[in-house]
This record gives structure tokens, C-alpha cells and sequence, in this order.
């Protein structure tokens, strides 16, 4: 049976890009080019273009590995952002004939080592230039572009109707302004015909998106990755299902020597086929976790938008005013054995329930006006549904850095984490000379991180790049699930 948590391309993008040229600058030395020695070849050159770096070109220009100063390519939102932070301290051929105008293109290209891997090649509208102050010649500038992923014709005003379902509708839309589809459903139950009354493609699709349904199982994201393909996704899809990763490591919670520590993650890999770890035995991988934050806006988005929503409106074909409440999606026994994040989880009473209930009546209206005869039945009730489903997924989440851009990962997908932690004991002795065998009474006892392993799913991505750090395009992934262990004690 397929995954259903495969995010899957039913559509490939069309959208034609700006060629990017690249001067050679290097003669063929190669062996394999014995027969063109003395001539030019962009042979050396060209092997490390958008690996170690980010390759960037505006106007023809080609910033150099010197210029660029930061670089973060930002996959979090609707649709990619870049931010460019460039010193221009040798030229002022930049400034003089490249500088951005009204609708310039800034064009990146990013790609692994192992050609396995598909690169990121986009061109992106620059929305800002701040340039800074340089000498006459405009050396010594500190110029910062930022700009947002260039689609054709996505912030066209239109008049156009489209009947079908979203999951229909959507790929209609793809397809004629060029964007790839790609999707973790089937089918979903909204048939009507959808009116972009005179506002734009972009935001007509996040209209779409947002007034999808399917059932009380399912709610939706939608959004644009670095590949051009308008993702729609069923998020409660890649939120179900068993949380643990593996029996070896979360359920004894215990390895006794760093030799059966690397059997366990070979093991905990092949199975999951992917993972993020702060095991040591994987540093220098684009797997390894260099650095993470854990972030809590739960009690802020619960003052906010409440514990329950209650969408209130006048329905046509009923002739019926309504007021029905959407408690956000909590996975089967989930409020048995985890937490929540609904209401304080202590003090408890005698019998272990909580003493705290005041979460149950600190509740929110929304009046949404008339539903009209010709929208789907749960048209407006949709928009409520998916809204505060998905605001639920970002009251607590983990931002982690890899020591390299994991071009394996992809937004929306399902993946594992695996924390591990030394014991309280182990602390104690670490300092302590190992046996020559590698194992002994002395050696680190590691145990899984109960509250922080286990499987994610990824809501968004950074790639970074930065002057001062080591020669390697970092990446920084946002992770998020909806309902944590309970933490251990004792």
C-alpha cells in the first residue's frame, strides 16, 4: 500500500527562467581534456558553482564568493523569499551597471555534490535594495536585495470562474500559469464553481485553499516550494499515525556502548530511510543537528484564537442561522498518554485528571456573514476548520541546524528526529579513561530524549549561507507536531 504522507508531483512546473552565463575563466588542465589543453574550459570552475556557495547572478552580473556576504533562502510561508546581503569591496562595476530596477530578476542556483539530487535553480523578483553608503566609486558598499520567488502573471487582477473541485480547480490553475503540482490526496469533497472576482492568482489560490474540504479527518495547506510546484497538502495526513521511530531506542530508552549506538541508527535509518540526529556518529552528514530551539506559543495563539472556535453565519440553502463550533483534530488515545497543549497538565487531582478546566469554556465567535446557494455545504465552516487545524500545529515546535544543505528533505514531508542524551550516571564518569576494547563500565550510557524524539512533520526550511562560517550552504528546518510525550520524571 502507497504512503499516504508522500507528498507527490502530478504536475511539472513550465515556468521558462533567465539563462544564467557564467564566464569561463580557467584553462582545461583535465586529462580527459588532453586534446583541448590551452583552450578555454569552465571544467574546474564550474564543478563548484552553487555547492559551497549560492550561485548568484543580477543583470548579468555574477557576484563572486567574496562579495557575498549572507544569503538565506526562506521556504517558511506561502511562497519562497530571499534576503542577500552582498560588499562590494573591489568593484564598482555592480553599482555602476547592474544595479536593480523596476522588475529586475535576481537568479540563484544552488545543487549537491551527488547529482542524485535535484538543484534549486529560481528566479526571484527583487522587492528591496538597501544600498549603503560606499566611496565615489561605489567600493566599499554594503548593498542588501531582498526578493520573493517570480511567477508570471501570479499577481494578475482577474475575472474567471472555475468549476470543480479544489483538488481539481487547483491543477487547472497550475497549469496555465506554469506551476508544478504536487499533493499527499486524492480527491476532496468542495464541488462548485470558484469566482476570482477581479483579485489576483495568488491570492485567489489561497482563497481555494482555504474553503477545501474533504472531511472531519482531513484539513489543508497549501504552498509553494523552491521546485515552482504549488503544494497541497492534507496536513492531519502527515500528523497521524504512531510517533515512535524506533522500539530499540524509544521504548528500552537505553544503548550501553557507542558500537551498539551505531548498529541502532543504521537501523533506525534504513527503516525510516531519513532522519535528523544529534548522534555523534553521523557528524559531518547533512542528518546531523548541529544546534536546535524548542518554541512555545501556546498560551499566546489559546488567548488568542481560544481552545474552540465557533463559526457563526446565515445559510441560504437552509434558511438557517448557524453556530457551530471547531474543536481542533486530536489524534485517537493521543489525550490519554501525551499532552495536548490544552490547559496546564498539572496539578492533578487524586484520580489523575487534571484540576484545570477552565481551557473548556475559554472559547472565540467568528460571525462569517451568508453562505450563498451556489458554495459547497461546508463552504464557510471549511475556512474555519482548516484555519484554526492549522494554527494548531504552531503553538510548540523545534527549529534545527544541519551542518550542510540536505537536499533529501523536502517541505511537508513526514520525518523522524532522534535526540539522545547521556544519563545522569554516565555524566558522572565521563571523564573516565575507556577499556582498550571500547566498551566497558566507563563508557557513555546514552539514552533516547523521551519528550523530543520521535516523528515530525517538516513546515518549513531555510538555507543559509554565511561569509564568516565554513565553506557550506547550512540549512535550518522548522518541525512540528501536534501532540508531545508526556516529559519523564524522576
Amino acid at each position: 500500500m502507497a504512503d499516504k504522507t508522500v507528498i507527490r508531483s502530478l504536475l511539472k512546473p513550465s515556468i521558462v527562467l533567465d539563462d544564467i552565463i557564467v564566464e569561463d575563466i580557467f584553462e582545461g588542465t583535465s586529462p580527459e581534456l588532453e586534446q583541448q589543453k590551452g583552450k578555454k574550459s569552465g571544467r574546474q570552475y564550474q564543478n563548484n558553482l552553487g555547492t559551497e556557495y549560492p550561485l548568484i547572478t543580477v543583470n548579468g552580473y555574477v557576484f563572486t564568493k567574496e562579495e557575498i556576504v549572507e544569503f538565506t533562502l526562506n521556504a517558511n510561508d506561502f511562497i519562497p523569499k530571499i534576503r542577500l546581503k552582498i560588499a562590494l569591496t573591489n568593484s564598482s562595476v555592480f553599482k555602476s551597471q547592474s544595479m536593480p530596477k523596476d522588475g529586475d530578476i535576481m537568479s540563484i542556483f544552488i545543487r549537491a555534490k551527488n547529482d542524485t539530487f535535484k538543484p534549486i535553480r529560481n528566479d526571484y523578483l527583487i522587492t528591496k535594495v538597501d544600498a549603503g553608503r560606499g566611496n565615489l566609486e561605489g567600493r566599499g558598499s554594503v548593498i542588501i536585495m531582498e526578493g520573493e520567488l517570480f511567477i508570471p502573471h501570479f499577481h494578475d487582477e482577474v475575472i474567471k470562474s472555475y468549476k470543480g473541485t479544489t483538488f481539481e480547480v487547483l491543477q487547472k490553475i497550475c497549469t496555465e500559469i506554469g506551476l508544478g503540482f504536487a499533493t499527499n490526496e486524492s480527491k476532496t469533497d468542495d464541488s462548485q464553481v470558484w469566482i476570482c472576482a477581479g483579485d489576483t492568482m495568488r491570492n485567489f489560490v489561497e482563497h481555494i485553499s482555504e474553503h477545501s474540504w474533504k472531511d472531519e479527518k482531513s484539513f489543508f495547506s497549501c504552498y509553494i516550494d523552491v521546485y515552482y510546484h504549488l503544494n497541497f497538502v492534507n496536513i492531519n495526513t502527515q500528523l497521524e499515525g504512531d510517533s515512535k521511530i524506533n522500539a530499540a531506542i524509544l521504548d528500552t530508552a537505553a544503548i550501553q556502548d557507542f558500537n551498539a549506538n551505531e548498529d541502532l541508527v543504521k537501523t533506525t535509518q534504513k527503516e525510516a530511510q531519513k532522519m535528523l540526529t544529534d548522534f555523534k556518529s553521523l557528524y559531518g552528514t547533512n542528518m546531523f543537528i548541529t544546534s536546535y530551539q524548542v518554541k512555545n506559543n501556546s498560551s499566546d495563539i489559546s488567548k488568542r484564537y481560544g481552545y474552540k472556535s465557533f463559526a457563526q453565519f446565515f445559510d441560504q440553502k437552509s434558511i438557517k442561522n448557524w453556530d457551530i463550533f471547531v474543536d481542533p483534530i486530536v489524534s485517537e488515545e493521543a489525550a490519554k498518554n501525551k499532552m495536548i497543549l490544552k490547559g496546564r497538565s498539572s496539578p492533578k487531582a487524586p484520580d489523575g485528571k487534571s484540576l484545570e478546566t477552565y481551557w473548556k469554556t475559554q472559547n472565540k465567535k467568528y460571525w462569517m456573514g451568508i453562505q450563498y446557494k451556489d458554495v459547497h455545504d461546508k463552504y464557510i465552516y471549511a475556512k474555519l476548520w482548516n484555519n484554526r487545524n492549522n494554527i494548531e500545529i504552531e503553538k510548540m515546535f523545534i527549529e534545527c541546524d544541519v551542518i550542510r544543505w540536505n537536499p533529501n528533505i523536502y517541505r511537508g514531508e513526514k520525518i523522524p528526529l532522534v535526540f539522545v542524551t547521556q544519563s545522569d550516571q554516565t555524566q558522572r564518569v565521563s571523564d573516565a579513561t575507556p577499556s582498550e576494547s571500547g566498551v566497558g563500565t566507563n563508557d557513555p550510557v546514552i539514552v533516547a530524549n523521551q519528550l523530543y524524539s520521535g516523528f515530525y512533520m517538516v513546515s518549513g526550511i531555510k538555507i543559509n549561507y554565511t561569509m564568516l562560517e565554513s565553506n557550506s550552504l547550512k540549512e535550518t528546518f522548522r518541525l512540528t507536531r501536534r501532540e508531545w510525550p508526556v516529559p519523564a520524571t524522576g
